[in-house]
């Protein structure tokens, strides 16, 4: 509630106190209404509201302007892992302070700068989210003036940001590889905005699989970058194995993301039934998810909701309860969602690619061979893993199937045994976490966001 709409109740509620003569320029003072009724202790109380509320705002835009999205921790460490794992396979440390700087530049510059497009773009549908409060997106205000105010300085340091970047790079004499790193990246975003713009054209399923598939495509600018300035050629093997994983993992990653947030959208009646909230139409790639979705829980004690079923059923009108906190993943989804299917083809690839990083001595068709053998061994390891329907199972399948990949990777005669499965762990890692999480647990866990209230 805005400070102007709760001094405007305040002073209805007060009484009498100092009579009509001091009432209408307390009420136009504080709460933009007649307070007819609240006499001088409108007058009074406005400015401490009003001066706590706007501090408190300008305090929310500039910790949002500094870093915008606090909660993108996780993605900024994948180039140093990227970076680690390279040059431990190719032995090429020497490009560590280039590679620090130029890390620093994507993602404290370029990729801040990329999300603060993004909330721009997509402003009046982080308002309407049904967890708004607890997402670290733009902050814009309740009035027109401070809603363009925002915007506008979101723009300007964006602009900034990218400004420092390209004279981060002259200076330090890496002008062409910034400029690169700023076209990759904004591409990617211009081609991923374009599809999401929702005023342009029907959603079609090609366009929803299309977004699915454009949201991998920053995982490969981060991962390139590392393992480029870790001295792995960008024909070699180990390259491409590992550019295709890293591909599929953010795939993977963003839409387990996306089928949790999904479940915010939604409530669940006393029947169990699934209703979605008006403002998921707006979202049909999030939307796209919940049917390969496993059966709901059963709810009880629900508040007072509404909703639109999520079958595509008539609009009921009721008693409801958020979602949000529900771990749809846990007792597992279909072999062929589309989480699972990029699962598949992370752990397949990420097969190849701790085979290849782990130095093998095998040459020619028995390079190829034991390739081939590493990526069996990944893939046969996520079909397992998608179809636990347990928690501990899923942990105790990842734990035991490691083993069994890296052995695998023993067949290319490797000089750096341990780092066959860990490629392979680090995927099936994080979708085992994801599977056990609720929407609200995978907030929780960003650093930056707010724990989500409960419904």
């Amino acid at each position: 509630m805005w400070f102007g709409q709760a001094d405007s109740k305040l002073a209805k509620a007060v009484g009498g106190v100092g009579g009509d003569a001091a009432g209408d320029p307390a009420g136009g003072a504080a709460g933009g209404g007649r307070g007819d009724v609240a006499g001088g202790l409108g007058r009074r109380a406005a400015p401490g509201i009003a001066d706590d509320s706007l501090e408190r705002a300008a305090a929310g835009l500039a910790a949002y302007l500094l870093i915008p999205r606090r909660d993108a921790w996780a993605k900024a460490l994948m180039a140093p892992g990227c970076f680690v794992a390279a040059a431990c396979s190719t032995g090429h440390f020497g490009g560590w302070t280039r590679f620090v700087v130029l890390w620093l530049v994507l993602e404290v510059l370029i990729n801040q700068a990329r999300y603060q497009w993004n909330d721009i773009a997509g402003v009046d549908a982080d308002q309407r989210h049904p967890e708004a409060d607890a997402r670290s997106r733009l902050p814009v205000g309740a009035t027109p003036q401070a809603r363009r105010r925002s915007i506008g300085l979101s723009w300007l340091t964006a602009a900034a940001r990218i400004l420092a970047a390209l004279a981060v790079g002259w200076l330090t004499g890496l002008t062409g590889q910034v400029l690169v790193l700023v076209g990759a990246v904004f591409a990617i975003a211009g081609a991923y905005e374009w599809l999401r713009a929702s005023g342009s054209r029907h959603w079609t399923s090609g366009r929803v699989v299309a977004v699915w598939l454009a949201v991998g495509l920053g995982y490969l600018v981060r991962g390139a970058l590392g393992l480029s300035v870790g001295g792995l050629a960008w024909g070699s093997a180990a390259m491409v194995a590992t550019l295709v994983c890293l591909g599929a993992f953010g795939i993977m990653f963003v839409l387990l993301t996306w089928a949790l947030e999904a479940t915010s959208y939604c409530t669940a009646d006393g029947d169990s039934r699934w209703h979605a909230r008006p403002e998921l139409a707006a979202k049909p790639h999030l939307a796209a998810l919940l049917r390969h979705l496993g059966e709901p829980p059963d709810a009880d004690g629900l508040p007072p909701g509404a909703g639109r079923s999520c079958g595509g059923g008539r609009v009921l009108r009721g008693v409801g309860r958020s979602c949000a906190g529900d771990r749809v993943l846990r007792g597992g989804s279909r072999l062929f969602a589309p989480w699972n299917l990029a699962l598949l083809a992370a752990s397949a690839s990420a097969g190849v690619s701790g085979a290849a990083l782990a130095r093998p001595h095998a040459v020619g068709m028995a390079a190829a061979a034991a390739w081939i053998v590493a990526g069996v061994a990944g893939l046969a390891g996520g079909v397992v893993l998608a179809r636990r329907r347990s928690t501990r199972g899923r942990w105790a399948a990842a734990a035991c199937w490691v083993l069994v990949v890296a052995a695998a990777g023993l067949v290319g005669r490797p000089g750096l045994p341990a780092v066959a499965g860990l490629p392979w762990l680090v995927v099936t890692g994080l979708y085992c976490t994801f599977c056990g999480w609720s929407y609200r647990d995978l907030v929780a866990a960003s650093p930056g966001r707010q724990r989500l209230r409960r419904a």
